[in-house]
């Protein structure tokens, strides 16, 4: 674990906020004078310290984002004064009087000395967790046949023959019919008079033409199936069914009710809110049936079997059902399921019901964490538990063959069998996309792919450019930590990018010799992660940059440091002035001591950021005077410590939060919330303590801390 050193008293006294994160109102309300009358005013100590102060200063008062308190040794009086004129963060008045007291009282008699974890960490609650989309996606894929990226792919060409073509690029229904190639338009490739290009697309049905010159739109001679394109000619069609061995032509999980996730939690595996409502259960049946029929039409493939053969359709129930509950059935669900398959005219109809049945149920929508009892009270998860657990980490889909028969061998009962099961799934190329999913998500990134940017200021910046820079960030994050250093460092120093023609349009670079290409940072103006475009769009406004919005996003996605929401009197973004820039619009922030509180820990690392516009395009200057773009990541280690680390480049930012102990900290409790799907009780270091042990004797290699996370006793026992 990471230990911090309390930081001078004279310093911690004169900050002007630190530790207590503010509540909700549902948590009490303000008190106020001797009594602290209602909420927060009443209450014993150890009730109060848990509701107001634990997600800073930590559950025991050992210090998180905020110093620690088991060392006080000014006296009770000037520890109450402390409380009652400075805590909780962004809302001192929760805590005075009567209330300062008892959390003070609290701190003196029950939370001083040093503290060891001993082994001890919170358990997690047995639960049923529901898929995401993604993984009801993927799911359906693997379970029903294809579904990966070779399924996916397509390659175009045409043959321009002796025309002299000097372009030809694609546009569709999946580039937004994009008219140039600086557009979006996927640019095709020249080999002699042909012109070829190989793209992923989704999963779907595409409309589309061939452009050549960027003028003349043609339909795709090698395409048969057509349309009409409303305009007196005809659009090529192209459906890409993946999942199913049919022809399937849809996504299954595009109707479903888009995940919810709790404030300040970044991902859509979010466990305890997701549930299936009457809407989510209405068009899971839809796309069960769907699937079923498509499924059904190969019928010898789906159901393994001679249909006409005896036994054939139990064979079928034990078989799929296996796969698709990911654990065997028992013998009332073969009876129960083995009656549909029979009750039906034919084995064509009897199989689309199962299966319909099947991908409708519970056993298939949620993956257990249910455990069975043991000796000290606790659950572990059983064998086929623990193989849902690593597939969905790793790869966000179903266990595979392998794991299947690991779990029924009783491979996964001991540590030793989970983390040979996961280091083979690490190296599958299957785990590269689930880590791409992750980044997004952590990094808040994936808000690029909806960031609608003024189409006066930014008339380029269409879903095509979006969906690159997207890419950009997955692809470049996988690449790190499969095939380069592996590193957490890497991550945010790396003097490279992986780009496609679109991305490198859109930086002002040479469009590589091919999609996804390494792409040096020639000009030192960017650094790994913080110079993607996805990430300084995802934290910008429609017309503009937002020093708050990074700021804001290098606090709370990389250093864990639960900054409170503005309050309602805090006043919204200053008016553009055409003759200011942004820093000295937002300099108000720093001359108020009301707003200063909490935006000096904002606003000085988010002007550091102020050299790229609100699409992520470096600017020299801004209304007509040189950017200004030094900065100060303030007390980077804890809240409240009185530390600079001043930097004048976004590459030397960079290194800052590389080179942090709480950064590192931070990107282990993000990792572990993805596996759980589920942030840790506020102020939890214990469960923490040995996967930052194991990343850093590994040098900060990411894969070394994913195989932490599923060593860590929490991944596979819950709690009574």
């Amino acid at each position: 674990m990471i230990r911090y050193i309390p930081r001078a008293l004279a310093v911690w006294m004169a900050m002007a906020t630190a530790g207590c994160a503010a509540r909700s109102a549902a948590t009490g309300g303000g008190g106020t004078g001797s009594g602290g009358a209602g909420g927060a005013g009443v209450g014993d100590g150890a009730t109060l310290f848990a509701t107001l102060c634990t997600s800073c200063h930590g559950d025991r008062a050992q210090g998180v984002t905020a110093p620690s308190l088991r060392a006080w040794t000014r006296g009770r009086a000037e520890l109450v004064a402390v409380i009652d004129a400075r805590m909780p963060l962004g809302a001192p008045d929760r805590c005075k009087g009567v209330c300062a007291e008892r959390v003070a009282d609290h701190v003196l008699t029950s939370l001083q000395g040093s503290v060891a974890c001993n082994g001890s960490a919170a358990l997690p609650p047995r639960r049923l967790r529901l898929l995401t989309r993604e993984e009801y996606r993927r799911t359906v894929a693997d379970l029903l046949g294809g579904g990966g990226a070779a399924c996916r792919t397509r390659t175009f060409s045409f043959d321009a023959g002796p025309r002299p073509v000097a372009t030809v690029h694609v546009a569709g229904s999946f580039n937004s019919w994009a008219a140039t190639i600086a557009a979006g338009g996927w640019a095709m490739r020249r080999q002699g008079s042909a012109w070829t290009l190989t793209r992923e697309l989704p999963v779907g049905m595409h409309r589309y033409k061939l452009v050549l010159d960027e003028r003349d739109w043609v339909t795709d001679p090698n395409a048969p199936d057509r349309e009409p394109d409303g305009f007196g000619g005809q659009n090529s069609l192209l459906t890409v069914a993946c999942g199913t061995g049919g022809d399937l032509g849809f996504d299954p999980a595009a109707r479903l009710p888009v995940e919810t996730r709790p404030e300040g939690f970044a991902f859509s595996s979010a466990a305890d809110v997701q549930v299936v409502t009457s809407v989510y259960a209405e068009e899971a049946l839809a796309a069960a049936r769907r699937l079923s029929a498509a499924a059904a039409s190969d019928l010898p493939a789906l159901l393994g079997c001679d249909a006409g053969a005896a036994g054939c359709g139990g064979q079928f129930v034990r078989a799929f059902g296996a796969r698709a509950f990911r654990r065997p059935l028992s013998d009332a669900e073969v009876t129960r399921y083995l009656g549909l398959y029979t009750g039906r005219p034919d084995a064509k109809q009897g199989a689309a019901t199962v299966v319909t049945a099947m991908l409708a149920s519970p056993a298939f929508l949620y993956r257990a964490e249910i455990g069975e009892p043991q000796a000290d009270g606790t659950y572990r998860l059983g064998g086929h538990e623990v193989a849902s657990a690593l597939s969905y980490f790793a790869w966000g889909t179903m266990p595979d063959a392998a794991l299947f028969e690991a779990a029924r061998r009783g491979d996964l009962d001991g540590t030793a069998g989970i983390e040979r099961e996961l280091r083979r799934l690490l190296a599958d190329p299957r785990a590269r996309p689930q880590v791409g999913r992750f980044a997004l998500e952590w990094l808040g990134a994936e808000k690029i792919l909806g960031a609608q940017k003024s189409p006066t200021l930014y008339p380029d910046f269409g879903d095509a450019v979006r969906a690159s820079l997207a890419e950009e960030t997955r692809r470049f994050v996988a690449h790190v930590i499969f095939d380069s250093t592996h590193t957490f460092g890497e991550l945010l120093t790396a003097d490279y990018t992986l780009l496609d023609g679109a991305a490198a349009r859109h930086y002002g670079v040479a469009v590589p010799p091919a999609d996804w290409a390494k792409v040096p940072y020639a000009d030192g103006r960017r650094a790994g992660l913080l110079g993607h475009a996805s990430i300084l769009a995802s934290t910008a406004h429609s017309d503009q940059s937002s020093p708050i919005l990074r700021g804001l996003f290098v606090r709370r996605a990389l250093l864990c440091e639960p900054l409170p929401p503005p309050p309602p009197n805090a006043g919204g973004v200053p008016p553009v002035d055409p003759a200011a820039t942004t820093r000295e619009r937002f300099r108000m922030h720093t001359d108020s001591a009301f707003c200063k509180s909490c935006h000096q820990y904002i606003d000085p690392v988010g002007f550091g950021f102020e050299r790229f516009d609100a699409v992520g395009r470096w600017r020299d200057t801004e209304a007509g005077k040189p950017v200004d773009a030094s900065g100060d990541l303030t007390d980077v280690e804890q809240l409240g410590a009185g530390t600079h680390a001043p930097f004048d480049s976004l590459p030397a930012l960079a290194r800052t939060i590389a080179d942090s102990p709480a950064a590192k900290a931070c990107f282990a409790r993000k990792l572990h919330e993805f596996a759980h799907g589920a942030s840790l009780p506020p102020g939890e270091t214990c469960t923490l303590e040995p996967l930052i042990a194991r990343f850093s004797q590994s040098n900060w290699d990411v894969r070394e801390l994913m195989v932490a996370v599923a060593l860590s006793p929490d991944f596979v026992r819950r709690a009574p």
